[in-house]
């Protein structure tokens, strides 16, 4: 059973973390921004935390003649995180707007899912991970190694 700080401290970093995705996203005017990653990360931590540390550790698995998985939780998770960000995917004649939104919501689920069971160094890692390949078009345009249809760098169709 976790300690009630360790769960202030585990929601409190999912919350962080959420803000800090969230703010990219918003500052380059994504239709899912700080509220939304926050919530999903918290959300994922929250899910987790009761799948994992909720029942009482001397069940062997047996919870009134029920065999119990937790781990049931974290595969619904991803399945409801994926039906989620298909609700900013859009289509627009030819272009198709909203994937990198999408694929954020769903890493920003699976970093609340690794706070909730205490992956601290996976999660650090993951968000430097995110931000280099949230940045990586960008630059690599700027630097002439990338080009879009657009000429203008900051509208290219990768940055949904």
């Amino acid at each position: 059973m976790l300690t009630q700080s360790e769960m202030l401290i585990r929601m409190l970093i999912a919350l962080l973390i959420g803000l800090i995705i969230g703010y990219e996203r918003s500052r380059n005017h994504k239709p899912a921004g700080i509220r939304t990653y926050s919530l999903v990360c918290i959300g994922a931590t929250v899910f987790m935390m009761v799948s994992v540390y909720g029942l009482p550790n001397d069940l062997n698995n047996d919870f009134y003649g029920y065999r119990v998985d937790p781990f049931r939780v974290a595969a619904q998770i991803v399945t409801g995180i994926g039906f989620l960000g298909a609700g900013v995917i859009w289509k627009q004649g030819g272009n198709i707007r909203g994937l990198t939104t999408a694929a954020n919501l769903w890493v920003t689920a699976g970093l609340g899912m690794a706070v909730g069971v205490g992956m601290y160094l996976l999660v650090l890692i993951s968000v430097v991970c995110i931000f280099i390949a949230l940045y990586s078009s960008p630059i690599l345009c700027r630097l002439g190694l990338l080009k879009y249809p657009s000429c203008d760098v900051d509208d290219n169709p990768d940055e949904d």
